[in-house]
């Protein structure tokens, strides 16, 4: 056992520190490329909501509905 009073116990400090590093290289395949995972029918669906909402508060009229579902059903 070390006595406390020691002047060679009391020279030496106890700090942690590392006895080695670990490196880890691995090569990883970041492929990240965004894809739309929402369906066009959901998106088409959607929109024929809004404006039948809107027609149904007679904010467009029977024909602008009209006009407009066509021009979504065309472009999907």
């Amino acid at each position: 056992m070390v006595d406390p009073r020691d002047p060679e116990a009391r020279r030496t400090s106890l700090t942690p520190r590392a006895d080695g590093v670990i490196e880890k290289t691995e090569k990883i395949d970041a492929n990240l490329r965004t894809k739309d995972e929402t369906p066009k029918t959901k998106d088409v669906y959607a929109e024929l909501v809004k404006l039948d909402d809107l027609r149904k508060r007679r904010i467009l009229t029977d024909a602008e509905f009209d006009e407009q579902k066509k021009k979504l059903l065309a472009g999907s």
